[in-house]
């Protein structure tokens, strides 16, 4: 069982007592003092294009959905992750700037990372991520040659959402599961019903509610936005592998979070829940800021993924 890390000496130490790192302070300044017009097209703080050290990369399509797949230059990967990136919906393809989180997980847990790059509103409306993502899914583990016991679904923010919707429906349709689960900062309800959403609107330096009014607008074009597919926090979790959910406690998505593990828990599902004092929404993107709780965060996730071996 993967404990909750709360009283952890890494996490203590990772999350740097009262004070976040100089490097986080200074990139929280950079990030209150940006111009903002609503959107989701990300901080402009890294595209992702420097060169990823230690892993190879290549194009393909899983199931006919485009994929870029990273993996470590040395040796054979022992395990899959799935890697659903965030961007509300909107923003993310090519998904550039995720890579460098998907290229320091795969060689922290020696693993082939698949980065899906499914479609973006407002082009393809709500399901189409959805429909992407469960597509690729299905591919991977009927046709992908891959281990369901070796396979890990992550996502962050939008990709949180889908990976727990993703992995509820291939329960339903009688899909192997995935052995592991993990979310970093979900946006997993799109009637923005958590009471984070007012009580921390003035802590989060990167999400507002005008942004995320902006991305559910264009995804859902008058779809229900309680429709679990779109806010998994109204899915049904029972059946479900073990799962690791990171969340900043500053995030106006903090509840998205808590419901999620909440709802998960009274399913019986095993849940490590991590609540970091300085995250911000998806801090591991930005590994390649040089961050240390970014790289905290990924050690955190990368254990968890290789914990796999031992169910």
């Amino acid at each position: 069982m993967f404990t909750n890390p709360e009283d952890s000496s890494l996490l203590a130490a990772a999350d740097g007592g009262d004070s976040p790192s100089q490097l986080l302070g200074a990139f929280i300044d950079y990030l209150r003092a940006r111009p903002t017009n609503g959107g989701s097209e990300g901080t402009g703080f890294d595209d992702g294009s420097s060169e990823l050290e230690g892993v190879t990369r290549s194009t393909g399509e899983l199931g006919g959905v485009p994929a870029t797949t990273l993996q470590p230059r040395a040796g054979g990967p022992e395990r899959t992750v799935l890697y659903f990136h965030g961007g509300g919906y909107v923003s993310g393809s090519p998904p550039e700037r995720y890579l460098p989180l998907a290229a320091a997980l795969a060689l922290a847990a020696n693993a082939r990372v698949h980065v899906v790059d499914y479609r973006l509103a407002p082009e393809t409306r709500f399901p189409g991520a959805f429909d992407d993502c469960l597509r690729a899914y299905h591919w991977l583990v009927t046709h992908g040659g891959v281990d369901p016991q070796t396979l890990v679904v992550l996502g962050d923010s939008a990709g949180g959402n889908l990976a727990v919707a993703v992995a509820a429906a291939a329960r339903d349709q009688g899909l192997a599961l995935p052995v592991r689960i993990a979310l970093i900062s979900p946006l997993a309800d799109l009637t923005f019903s958590g009471a984070s959403i007012e009580e921390r609107k003035d802590l989060d330096p990167l999400v507002t509610r005008q942004m995320l009014d902006f991305t559910a607008t264009d995804y859902l074009a008058g779809a229900d936005p309680r429709d679990p597919r779109c806010s998994a926090i109204f899915a049904d979790l029972h059946g479900f592998p073990p799962m690791l959910i990171q969340v900043g406690e500053n995030e106006i998505l903090y509840d998205d979070a808590t419901r999620i593990r909440d709802a998960a828990t009274a399913a019986g599902v095993d849940v490590a829940f991590e609540s970091w004092r300085h995250g911000i929404h998806v801090w591991p993107v930005f590994i390649s800021a040089g961050l240390p709780e970014s790289a905290a965060a990924v050690e955190r996730l990368a254990t968890f993924v290789k914990a796999q071996a031992a169910h």
